[in-house]
């Protein structure tokens, strides 16, 4: 389970979880009744956006700094958020 929710820890930090996750919000906002020409709407969506790109680019740059993969990052957010994984003796 911990891998499997690693693996989406990584996918929504990238730049294609960002664009699935707008198109998704847009999608939400519209099945609740936002008609999808209105201009807050789509103000609605860029400022998602710009404000994940920014996440984005802030954890591309520390990810790199320290020489990680994708995946190693997600495994060390993962070991701060909930601990070191349990090793395969102790399950």
């Amino acid at each position: 389970m911990r891998r499997a929710i690693t693996h989406l820890l990584v996918w929504s930090l990238s730049p294609v979880g960002t664009l699935l996750n707008a198109a998704m919000l847009f999608t939400v906002l519209v099945l609740v009744g936002v008609r999808w020409d209105r201009p807050l709407l789509w103000l609605s969506v860029a400022i998602f956006v710009g404000a994940s790109a920014y996440f984005d680019v802030r954890a591309y740059v520390a990810r790199r700094r320290r020489g990680l993969t994708a995946y190693e990052a997600g495994e060390a957010v993962m070991e701060h958020i909930w601990g070191p994984a349990p090793s395969e003796e102790d399950g």
